[in-house]
């Protein structure tokens, strides 16, 4: 009884590490090259990328012109989708993304915009 006992207890143990382990990747991170269809401009590539730091998710967008990387404002994943915001083009920014297969997600730029990622290798 008593060995019965001490295997359940490390099977909860384990579990309960696992849980509160920090998430260290997920289908977001990594460097993406993001097309924007139909803008006033055309379409435009934007290169992206996820990482997660200290837990947490954190993006980087790349202004096509002049190749200046900024931090985005804010990045969340809530279940299967993930949540950003950021500026470009003086623009403040939201997207929503949802993943398509295993190198490519699909989403709306201001819930109007379409746009498509392929997963840079």
């Amino acid at each position: 009884m008593k060995s019965i006992l001490t295997f359940v207890l490390l099977i909860a143990a384990v579990s309960l590490a696992n849980a509160q382990a920090p998430a260290t990747t997920n289908f977001f991170t990594g460097n993406w090259e993001v097309l924007v269809k139909g803008t006033p401009q055309g379409d435009v590539k934007l290169p992206m990328s996820f990482e997660v730091v200290d837990g947490k998710i954190i993006g980087k967008v790349t202004n096509p012109e002049t190749k200046e990387v900024a931090n985005m404002t804010s990045v969340e994943i809530k279940g299967e989708e993930l949540f950003a915001a950021f500026s470009a083009g003086g623009y403040d920014l939201t997207m929503v993304i949802t993943k398509k297969d295993d190198d490519h997600f699909v989403g709306k730029l201001m819930d109007m915009i379409e746009v498509e990622g392929t997963r840079l290798k």
